[in-house]
């Protein structure tokens, strides 16, 4: 088998060495040593471990070697669709992202999950995975999307030299952090044949300036004096609505989550914007609320894919029911404070100004209606089979 005949597979190697520029642009050495593992048999594809250096050589050592799985079908002939996949932020394992590498990989779509910066084999020693970009060093933080960007454009350059790749043919797809590096790395990269970014956005100021997430980060700003215009005039040379065009949004698919808090709801409309009229889905959940349907929204992404790499004109994008979850707590003058699990039964509008949910507490079930305030918080009514209580409502959706 040619796959376990190359066994570890080094290019020639040439004298390489550049320094750390702004320009994501910028010409890379396509000639660069690389190591492919012998491969792993698996339902339906191979699975095989690729190691190359990064080519924007940072600080830290380990962060230097990027680190990826390829996943390559074993059904049908030739050369085979390929997607490189960027994963979401602090992950130790995969283990969501492999779950959508193997549902493309059995249906003939090779997968090339890289590692970003700063997470996994790419820790420096004493640190956590992916802590570094959330810490409120911008500078580390420009220089991790300059690097994850020519990351991607490398692995173009690797998988285009494989012989189980079309290179006509790779896609990019993100989730979450990946989604949000992938959207500069869309810009940057006019090879990419089309992208899905998953539960991502574009102004990465205010995604710092408002994440749930980065409340550490934005105290160190806060401390360093910056301001939310100081902060995008220093993300600039990254930022995503710097950089897209509306021609981009004609072979991209954004899927967002109505309610998240994680990447702001906001700043993934902002993204579908800077792309003109890409292919848009909605789920009506927070930001970790796509888990509860992951097997139809995998589906999803699948079909896309399918449908472009084929040249196929592609239908309605397919309905999928995602609960509306709310976890938190509710007051009410008659029943006291108390944790509460709610569902949506009825939304006025696709924000959820007004809203009836149904609630589950210790002290049995109700129902609330009420109106979304702000940092989580909703006041109306809690009504139960005796009567009706004024109410708070406070809340993440799941």
């Amino acid at each position: 088998m040619r796959f376990l005949q190359r066994g570890i597979a080094a290019f020639p190697i040439a004298a390489l060495c550049i320094g750390f520029s702004q320009d994501l642009r910028a010409p890379l050495d396509p000639v660069f040593p690389s190591r492919l593992l012998t491969g792993v048999r698996q339902e339906g594809y191979t699975e095989y471990r690729v190691e190359f250096p990064s080519a924007l050589q940072s600080a830290y050592p380990a962060n230097n070697t990027v680190h990826a799985w390829w996943l390559v079908p074993t059904e049908g002939a030739g050369r085979f669709p390929t997607v490189v996949m960027l994963h979401t932020l602090g992950i130790r394992r995969p283990e969501l992202e492999m779950g959508l590498a193997r549902e493309l990989a059995r249906h003939g779509i090779a997968v090339f999950l890289m590692t970003l910066p700063y997470h996994m084999n790419r820790t420096p020693p004493g640190r956590g995975s992916g802590d570094m970009i959330l810490t409120g060093d911008i500078p580390l933080l420009r220089e991790a999307a300059v690097q994850a960007t020519w990351d991607v454009r490398r692995a173009f350059d690797w998988l285009q030299r494989q012989p189980e790749t079309d290179p006509e043919r790779i896609a990019l797809v993100g989730i979450s952090l990946g989604a949000i590096l992938g959207a500069t790395a869309l810009a940057s990269e006019p090879r990419v044949h089309s992208a899905v970014l998953i539960l991502g956005g574009a102004d990465l100021a205010h995604v710092l300036w408002d994440s749930v997430l980065a409340i550490r980060a934005r105290a160190r700003l806060r401390r360093e004096g910056y301001t939310l215009e100081r902060l995008r005039e220093a993300l600039a040379p990254v930022e995503p609505l710097n950089l897209l065009t509306p021609e981009l949004g004609e072979k991209t698919f954004v899927i967002g989550a109505r309610f998240d808090i994680v990447v702001p709801t906001e700043d993934t409309e902002k993204l579908i914007r800077a792309l003109g009229a890409p292919r848009v889905f909605w789920l009506n959940t927070g930001h970790f609320g796509g888990g509860l349907v992951q097997r139809p929204l995998f589906r999803m992404v699948r079909q896309y894919l399918q449908a472009r790499f084929e040249g196929q004109t592609l239908g309605n994008t397919p309905s999928l029911l995602a609960p509306t979850l709310r976890i938190g707590a509710i007051y009410s003058a008659g029943r006291d404070f108390r944790l509460a699990l709610a569902t949506d039964f009825w939304r006025s509008d696709k924000n959820g100004s007004l809203f009836v949910s149904g609630v589950l507490t210790p002290r049995g079930g109700s129902l609330f209606a009420g109106a979304r305030l702000q940092l989580g918080f909703s006041a109306g009514v809690e009504i139960t089979p005796k009567r009706a209580y004024g109410a708070v409502f406070w809340h993440f959706v799941l």
